[in-house]
């Protein structure tokens, strides 16, 4: 060290440097909570970014950009993604105290869901997943809406 130079150090970060921070706005709710969701149950698994683009066969660019909300998987991707993470679809894009209670199924209502739970596992998540693209595409289509 030369004379006449103070050392300064960096203070210590609030959050992991690389994962969201929770100060950062996004402007789409469903995103937000997809990348929470993702970066928390890879937290909780202890799993990497680089990991995860391994096991998905995706750039570690591509799960970068899905745990900073900046895009989102695809369907297929998505339901890899889950079976990977070993988690239910659901926990990758619902809040974690889940959907809001709803009020008493119509007869119409509870007649589709039942034939939704006969379905195979994989056309139930790509139907979940499709469900969620396309309330997304609604989100910024009425976003833009409201712009204009």
């Amino acid at each position: 060290m030369q004379a006449g130079r103070a050392v300064t150090f960096a203070p210590a970060p609030d959050s992991l440097q690389g994962w969201p921070n929770e100060v950062k706005a996004r402007g789409n709710a469903s995103r937000d909570r997809f990348r929470h969701n993702l970066a928390r149950i890879m937290a909780e698994r202890g799993m990497t970014q680089a990991g995860l683009a391994r096991s998905l066969e995706v750039s570690r660019v591509a799960v970068h950009a899905w745990i900073w909300g900046t895009c989102f998987p695809e369907t297929a991707r998505l339901i890899k993604l889950a079976q990977t993470l070993n988690v239910p679809i659901g926990a990758l894009l619902e809040t974690e105290t889940g959907p809001a209670p709803a009020a008493e199924p119509s007869n119409e209502e509870a007649l589709l869901l039942n034939a939704f739970r006969k379905l195979p596992n994989t056309a139930r998540l790509t139907l979940l997943a499709d469900a969620y693209e396309m309330t997304t595409r609604s989100a910024v289509e009425e976003a833009r809406a409201g712009k204009t």
